[in-house]
């Protein structure tokens, strides 16, 4: 049995939504700012929430699924990194920034160095935390059976899956990417999929 932890369901595997996101109400003056940078769609319904003005500036964005979001929303798409890691898409932004005022909005945890980059490089930063991820509870009994393929699309996938559930030796972990393989632990053995994508974990997960 495959099972999927992330926001959104998939056909053919068992969807289980491990968080639920959190979004900060405080009002977001943008006024002088020419660049917002966006580490997920997160970011952009943060922002979709609080005011329109965000569509007039200047966004970057990581990954595909986070640049297709900012467009149907109306957003002003400037560059979008295809590497989906956030220290090199910092290294990709210094020269693109340079002499420009950024809004970087985040969830409350995050596990680039992003931000820190870009100051030391003398990008005119400014950070807001604007939403947070919080774990869903569930009964042990919602504890995936033995021999069960675990797709974590996030670090935070896996937080929740460990304050929920005790990890059995027979499950098969697929990671997203290197920073959430990296949060599971060390005894578990993990695949991680070459590209950031939901879909190619799945294929992953069927293949095995």
């Amino acid at each position: 049995m495959i099972y999927l932890f992330s926001d959104k369901a998939y056909e053919g595997v068992v969807h289980l939504p491990l968080f639920e996101i959190v979004f900060d109400p405080t009002s977001i003056d943008l006024e002088g700012f020419d660049a917002i940078i966006f580490t997920s769609k997160n970011s952009v319904k943060a922002l979709e929430q609080k005011s329109a003005s965000w569509k007039e500036k200047e966004a970057y964005a990581i990954g595909e699924g986070t640049a297709s979001f900012i467009q149907r929303c109306g957003g002003n798409l400037v560059f979008t990194c295809k590497d989906s890691y956030g220290d090199t898409f910092a290294k990709t932004l210094i020269p693109l920034l340079h002499n420009k005022r950024v809004l970087f909005p985040r969830a409350k945890e995050v596990v680039s160095s992003l931000f820190e980059i870009l100051q030391v490089n003398h990008i005119d930063i400014e950070k807001r935390i604007v939403y947070e991820t919080k774990c869903k509870h569930y009964p042990l009994s919602e504890a995936p059976p033995k021999n069960s393929k675990l797709i974590f699309s996030s670090p935070s996938t896996v937080r929740c899956f460990l304050e929920n559930f005790t990890w059995d030796e027979s499950y098969h972990a697929i990671a997203i990417g290197e920073k959430t393989a990296s949060a599971l632990p060390l005894h578990v053995k993990v695949l991680t999929s070459k590209t950031q994508s939901i879909e190619h974990c799945i294929a992953l997960a069927k293949a095995l």
